[in-house]
């Protein structure tokens, strides 16, 4: 419960609603000043403390020191004793025919590992990234860069209902009574190259030089870690995330009038919180008890299953190991905003927002019993995650408040996180207004933010949303599926094709006169542009494929006499979310100027590109990084010497509007004085 006063020297206190027995004691977090910096401050001010209206009461959960160095991994391993190199007869039982480690983990035992591999569960239980695998068929693809907490393998207790004779082990490996033995095999897929593309995420997948001393090489393309370093942290679970989890994961009391409820958790939070990793813990938790779990993605910032920009209705079925750049995915559903913030477009993102919640509603929420899946998983109810942006003061606020008002949650997780500088925290509210609030009938959970030193400082926010922007596009979706459920089916990359820079890849080639019905135009000032500037604007932007349903689009008709002429229309509003869905980007590397052609890069398979007859230009731009090539060594492109690349400029920029523009956003409004 949050409870808040009008007067500058009360205290804001947050209480844990779930179950705790620790004491709760108050955490003083110096917030700086309560006002717009650009106010004149005093000697006295300047030598205050911490700011006394800000007083949280958080419960003393023991810290994580995921920012100091710590030993990682405890296994150590023995040829023959729990390390063995499977030959291909004892592998052909049990995993795909592949060089194959078998290691034979004790009760308690951690294991730490660097690089990309596929995870089979052969006996026993295993917890990583906060999600407990037993013993089963399925191959978990884990993918561990130092740009983000690596997972840690511990073995743990198993469930006493657990399958131990899924697998049949060779003689010679050993089964440790109450511990766990499990397959690692090398993964194939290409991501690695993608360091080649973005050089910040160069030789992510491998140990730094200050872990080389400390690092072994199990396999190829897997390091096992025995500590960390300033650049390598494990991931750590805090106390509360663990309470909450384990609280909203468990069955409901039985009810036989409705056995498995529809639920719909709402993740709230600051920017730096651990906002997105705790939503991608959520999931892959609810995936252990449901066969498909809808992740609605409302952070177009930094978005969890596709590049920014989209807000997007994801379903999954199988848990996620790894960031967002190892598994972007064609949406179910979702609704191109056009750029990383909604402030210039917050109405359309609303309505985004509300057209995917009436889609989950009808479409998804509730399906058939799939005939194909094992196991004890549920398969008749689809719960939904759905991950608010990290904006969270003035509009931000407002926006999320709606979103709450629209999702209708049965659970809320919101993150009491560190505070921006000079902007005091408004109270949560759950109505339209904040005088009267709505009582809320979901079960809330206020958790503490994710541990500060687990984070690389290495890769900001940019840099990790540049690499989600390049990993799409080098990325290689399935093309076909022959199940019958198909479109309730995940749709994510398996491998990357990075042999080559976008410059030289081959596109395809679309007359936009048969192709397209539509071209438009979304965010602030492009309403100004006019219809002989379009090929311009177009050339070499990234543009969002829409398909409309039939009879909702208005096409355009360009001037039959003028072949050359795109179909826009000045000032034209983007589709209605409600009757359209974008399938996915694409990037216009080039307009011809003398025939109604272009070349269009996109990872979206010709069948679902097809039908896409709308194209949506916003405020999303292409990585200087997409834009290089790096199989140069002197820094040109396509055979273009480097002082003559159009588009791009080394060094510091001349002319009128050659500075980087700079915006202050920290002015308050009156009201919030």
């Amino acid at each position: 419960m949050v409870g808040s006063s009008s007067d500058s020297d009360s205290d804001v206190e947050v209480q844990l609603v779930i179950p705790a027995t620790q004491p709760s004691v108050p955490l003083s977090i110096d917030k700086g000043r309560a006002w717009s910096p650009s106010r004149p401050s005093s000697d006295e001010e300047a030598e205050e403390g911490p700011n006394p209206i800000l007083s949280k009461e958080l419960p003393s959960y023991p810290q994580p020191s995921g920012y100091e160095p710590s030993q990682l991994s405890t296994f150590r391993p023995i040829r023959d004793f729990n390390f063995y190199e499977l030959s291909a007869d004892e592998v052909s039982a049990m995993v795909p025919q592949n060089k194959t480690l078998a290691l034979s983990i004790d009760p308690e035992e951690t294991l730490a590992l660097l690089g990309t591999y596929a995870l089979t569960i052969l006996r026993g239980s295993v917890s990583i990234l906060g999600v407990t695998l037993s013993a089963s068929k399925v191959i978990h693809h884990v993918f561990a860069p130092r740009s983000a907490p690596i997972p840690i393998l511990r073995c743990v207790a198993s469930d006493v209902h657990a399958n131990f004779n899924i697998h049949s082990l060779p003689p010679r490996v050993r089964n440790p009574h109450g511990g766990a033995v499990v397959a690692i095999q090398s993964l194939d897929t290409g991501i690695e190259g993608l360091g080649r593309v973005c050089r910040v995420f160069d030789g992510v997948f491998e140990p730094s030089r200050w872990q080389r001393s400390s690092s072994e090489v199990i396999l190829s393309g897997v390091n096992l870690v025995a500590h960390s370093t300033r650049d390598v942290q494990p991931f750590v679970l805090p106390a509360s995330w663990s309470i909450a989890l384990d609280a909203a994961a468990a069955d409901p009391p039985s009810l036989s009038e409705d056995p498995t409820p529809l639920s719909v958790y709402v993740v709230k939070g600051p920017k730096k919180s651990g906002k997105s990793t705790f939503a991608r813990t959520l999931l892959n938790r609810l995936l252990v008890r449901f066969q498909r779990v809808a992740y609605l993605e409302c952070d177009v910032g930094q978005s969890e299953f596709t590049p920014g920009g989209l807000v997007a209705l994801n379903i999954l079925d199988s848990p996620i190991f790894g960031p967002p750049f190892t598994h972007p995915s064609l949406p179910y559903r979702a609704n191109y905003v056009g750029a990383t913030s909604p402030r210039s477009s917050p109405a359309q993102y609303l309505a985004a927002i509300q057209a995917l919640l009436e889609t989950y509603k009808l479409e998804v929420q509730t399906s058939m019993p799939d005939d194909e899946s094992t196991g004890t998983r549920v398969t008749d109810v689809v719960p939904l995650v759905v991950n608010t942006m990290g904006w969270t003061k003035g509009l931000g606020a407002d926006l999320n408040a709606k979103v709450d008002e629209l999702a209708q949650p049965t659970h809320i997780f919101e993150i009491i996180g560190p505070e921006e500088k000079g902007w005091p925290t408004a109270p949560p509210t759950h109505g339209a207004s904040y005088n009267e609030p709505t009582p809320s009938k979901a079960s809330e959970y206020t958790l503490e933010a994710g541990p500060t030193g687990s984070t690389n400082t290495h890769f900001n926010a940019i840099d990790q949303r540049n690499l989600n922007i390049l990993s799409y596009f080098h990325a290689i979706f399935p093309s076909t599926f022959t199940s019958p459920l198909a479109p309730l089916r995940q749709i994510t990359a398996t491998k990357w094709d990075t042999s080559l820079p976008l410059c030289a890849r081959y596109p395809y080639e679309v007359d936009w006169g048969q192709a397209f019905d539509q071209v438009i135009l979304v965010g602030a000032g492009y309403e100004d542009v006019i219809p002989l500037e379009i090929a311009n604007v177009l050339n070499g932007a990234i543009v969002g494929l829409v398909e409309c349903e039939p009879g909702t689009g208005d096409p355009t008709y360009p001037n039959p006499s003028d072949v050359l002429q795109l179909p826009y229309t000045q000032g034209k509003q983007p589709p209605m979310p409600s009757s359209s869905t974008c399938h996915g980007l694409a990037l216009i590397r080039g307009i011809s100027p003398s025939s109604p052609h272009m070349h269009i890069l996109t990872p979206v398979p010709p069948a679902v590109l097809a039908r896409c007859r709308v194209i949506v230009k916003g405020e999303l731009e292409l990585p200087i990084w997409g834009m290089l090539d790096f199989r140069d060594a002197n820094e040109g492109v396509a055979c273009v010497e480097k002082g003559r690349v159009p588009y791009l400029q080394w060094g510091k920029g001349e002319g009128l509007g050659g500075e980087r523009r700079r915006v202050r956003r920290n002015l308050m409004r009156k009201a919030q004085m």
